[in-house]
This record gives structure tokens, C-alpha cells and sequence, in this order.
């Protein structure tokens, strides 16, 4: 038993920044006072570093709180995360940041709405084009209601039914 935890916790030809498996979490919330909802992005960074490199010639680009890569981070949330309402429109956010924490980077987004949600499709493949295991998760919080969405290579669009 002693064996088999300490070879699981020790080094080995795996990089120590690298983990099992790939997985985001993306919380959006309402907040009435704005009219907008508050959207948050948790991706690890080793992940997404890897996702913008690729997608830019595969120049290495790392992600830190004091770096200029925002552009860059910006142009690939927006590229694999989308909200399409009723009427086939893309509705837009603005890129507000982002921020490292531990091994994870956050990614802030806001957007204005005017109209309901309900009918509208969301579709977050950020870090599909890298991982066929990754899997998304989107918590949204809307007056008193919460709903989740589990976005995986079998379910790419939800449509937001609140």
C-alpha cells in the first residue's frame, strides 16, 4: 500500500506541470443592477499556453498576470466560446481579463443583455481543438435558477432553456 502511494504522488518522466485530465469550469452570472451577465473562465494555464501557442504558428506563449498576451487570449475565448440568441445572432461580451491562480488562468468576460436568454444556444469548445478527453462546464446563474451544461466532443451546444 506504502508502495503504491508513493509511486503515485513521485516524479516520473510525466512533466510536474502536467495532470491527467482536462477539464474547464465557467460560471456566468447574472447581475441585475448591470443588466449583464459576469462570466468567469477557469482553464489550467499549461492548457490553454499550449492552445494559443498552437494556434499562432506554434510560437511558445506563456501565460502570466504581468504578461501581453491578452490579445491572444482574448481572440481564443471569443474563437471557441459563443452565445447565439433566437435569432441566429452571436451576442457579443467584452474581454474584461484575466488573472493566475495556482495552476489555473481566469478569464473575465462581460456581457450586456437585453433581452432574454431563453432559446439562446451556447457553445463552449475552448480546448476541443487540443484534447479529445476535454470536457466543459458551465454553471449559469440567473435570478434564483441554476443551470449546468456538460460540454464534451458529444455535446458541443446547449440551448439556454431559464
Amino acid at each position: 500500500m506504502i508502495l503504491i502511494l508513493q509511486t503515485s504522488f513521485t516524479p516520473s518522466s510525466h512533466n510536474l506541470n502536467t495532470h491527467d485530465f482536462h477539464t474547464s469550469l465557467t460560471e456566468m452570472r447574472y447581475n441585475a443592477k448591470s443588466k449583464s451577465f459576469e462570466i468567469s473562465l477557469r482553464l489550467f494555464t499549461d492548457d490553454l499556453q499550449k492552445a494559443i501557442s498552437a494556434n499562432n504558428q506554434n510560437r511558445k506563449i506563456v501565460i502570466e498576470n504581468t504578461d501581453k498576451n491578452d490579445a491572444l487570449v482574448e481572440a481564443y475565448v471569443r474563437k471557441y466560446f459563443t452565445i447565439i440568441n433566437p435569432k441566429n445572432q452571436r451576442i457579443a461580451f467584452q474581454y474584461v481579463g484575466k488573472e493566475n491562480e495556482g495552476e489555473a488562468t481566469w478569464v473575465y468576460l462581460e456581457m450586456p443583455v437585453n433581452e432574454s436568454l431563453n432559446g439562446s444556444r451556447i457553445q463552449n469548445i475552448v480546448l476541443f481543438d487540443m484534447f479529445d478527453d476535454q470536457t466543459n462546464i458551465v454553471n449559469l446563474f440567473f435570478q434564483n435558477q441554476k443551470k449546468s451544461y456538460l460540454f464534451n466532443s458529444k455535446n458541443k451546444v446547449f440551448t439556454i432553456e431559464i
